[in-house]
């Protein structure tokens, strides 16, 4: 009866435990990191990319591309620059990689710095087309209403970028 008893309050302390564990809040720093992830994964122009970035923005995000293209847009405006792009070049994709994920809060903003490889293909614009560019981003991200929105970004690349693409205009729908 003894050893049942043990074995049985050995159990309940082990459930406890592995709930209390397996429940633990998730940070902002984790969270930012996953929204980051996550975004990545989210690069390329379908419906379900540009849903998941639109839960991410700001009422405006202000971002700079390595081109040097500089976006003031509402969630909307993206998604009408998503679009554009996706109706003009059916074939287009994009990817990316990223890693190096950090994060530093102050109060209700934080800075997200991370590091990657974009890649897209398929664009009639042969400047478009990218292998494997390498850059870095600083995310600016701003705690509205409990819930983290991103409301400025650049990205700088760290290799060369052909002369002939800084030509290249800002994509279409775009401010």
């Amino acid at each position: 009866m003894n050893r049942l008893f043990s074995l049985l309050l050995i159990s309940l302390f082990t459930l406890l435990i592995c709930t209390r564990t397996l429940s633990k809040p998730t940070t902002d720093e984790e969270t930012l990191k996953n929204l980051e992830m996550e975004a990545a994964k989210h690069s390329g122009f379908g419906d379900s990319d540009v849903a998941f970035q639109k839960t991410i923005l700001g009422a405006h995000c202000v971002s700079v591309d390595p081109l040097g293209h500089i976006y003031d847009q509402t969630p909307a405006d993206y998604e009408k620059m998503m679009v554009a792009t996706r109706t003009g070049n059916p074939d287009a994709k994009a990817t990316s990689e990223i890693s190096d994920i950090k994060v530093r809060i102050s109060g209700d903003t934080a800075t997200v710095t991370y590091s990657g490889v974009y890649t897209a293909s398929g664009f009639k614009d042969p400047n478009s087309n990218v292998p494997g560019a390498h850059f870095v981003t600083v995310d600016t991200w701003q705690k509205q209403s409990g819930k983290w929105k991103i409301i400025a970004g650049a990205a700088v690349s760290t290799g060369p970028i052909p002369a002939e693409a800084y030509k290249t205009p800002p994509p279409a729908g775009s401010n």
